[in-house]
């Protein structure tokens, strides 16, 4: 294409690393030392969690969309929205495939955690790694937008889903345990 540019590992990997892989190692310590008075005292952490996760998704959601430069019809906005949806569902049809095949090994409550936890990701990690990487690149808000939609619906289509797969896994482990021989 006639163009080149650089990409600067050594700075990336190492704010990655200030910014997700240290807290990560700082918290695992920091948990074996004080895992008794966490189990005692029991703090409101998941509250705080969803507290600092809604923070996280309002600050870039009010950033994103308050941003004059951000060039978005809502043709574009409908369009990236369906290839999600899209992308989302068939990582999902494509884990349960593979995943209840006869020769996987994984029970039927083995395949909903695949299901779910293979295809789910979280803004508290792609948003940060999103502004390492792309720093000071104009159009930031705009690369954000796939992941700020891909969560939200990732929350929607589970939620949507849930029911199925339940009576789904119900009716396995019942058949499951129909075909065990008494011993």
């Amino acid at each position: 294409l006639g163009s080149s540019s650089s990409v600067p590992f050594t700075s990336i990997f190492s704010q990655l690393s200030v910014t997700v892989v240290v807290p990560l190692i700082i918290g695992q310590i920091v948990r074996r030392y004080i895992k008794d008075w966490l189990e005692r005292t029991k703090p409101p952490f998941g509250a705080i969690s969803s507290s600092v996760l809604l923070m996280i998704i309002y600050t870039t959601f009010c950033g994103t969309f308050s941003n004059p430069n951000i060039d978005l019809d809502k043709f574009s906005l409908v369009v990236i929205l369906f290839i999600i949806f899209s992308i989302q569902l068939g990582f999902m049809l494509l884990t349960f495939i593979f995943s209840t095949r006869d020769n996987s090994g994984f029970t039927p409550a083995d395949t909903v955690a695949i299901i779910f936890c293979s295809t789910h990701k979280s803004l508290t990690l792609g948003i940060p790694m999103l502004k390492i990487v792309f720093a000071g690149h104009e159009h930031l808000s705009l690369i954000s937008v796939p992941l700020l939609i891909y969560h939200p619906v990732q929350i929607l289509l589970g939620s949507v889903l849930v029911p199925t797969i339940k009576s789904w896994m119900v009716s396995r482990q019942k058949g499951v345990k129909l075909m065990r021989p008494i011993v």
